[in-house]
């Protein structure tokens, strides 16, 4: 599978909509993982190793506050050939540290599958890619890639946190 980067993803209502709902809303729920990756590390003894996570669909079972990522996201998704079954949407929230964190490499899943992740803000945070590749995340932008390849993903240093969107596709 290429990968494959868009800009400008949403249209700027839409992005800001989808943007306002996750980043700007004080009560939306963040839930804490103590390690990243579960790499082996955690946030007791790196203290920068750790993030936040808010399922939105996993197991054919859609969140309360899906609906909205459903009508924005997967009518795209569908256009573009790459909506099959939709196996998880998850939000990242990845914290400000002093210096730039990379955390540990993973694979989403173990078997061969369409990751699309979608950044809600600008930050100097990226994902790099199994070849070394660093995509940046700058808002309303789609990298699109096999998520079972190792890519790892990092923290920012120019923005209270870094956010995006995970989608896994089968």
């Amino acid at each position: 599978m290429d990968v494959n980067v868009i800009d400008d993803f949403l249209s700027q209502e839409d992005f800001e909509e989808v943007r306002d709902l996750i980043v700007f809303n004080w009560d939306f729920d963040w839930y804490f993982q103590k390690e990243v990756n579960g790499a082996g590390t955690d946030c007791t003894k790196d203290f920068w190793n750790w993030y936040g996570t808010h399922i939105f669909y996993k197991k054919d079972f859609p969140a309360d506050d899906c609906h909205i990522l459903y009508d924005k996201f997967i009518p795209r998704f569908k256009e573009m050939g790459i909506f099959r079954s939709l196996m998880r949407i998850k939000g990242n929230f990845y914290p400000h540290t002093e210096t730039l964190k990379e955390h540990a490499p993973h694979v989403d899943y173990d078997f061969s599958h369409t990751g699309a992740l979608y950044s809600l803000n600008t930050c100097d945070g990226f994902t790099k890619l199994y070849d070394g590749t660093k995509i940046d995340s700058v808002a309303n932008r789609m990298l699109i890639f096999d998520a079972s390849t190792v890519h790892n993903s990092s923290t920012t240093t120019t923005a209270a946190a870094r956010f995006n969107i995970n989608f896994n596709f089968l």
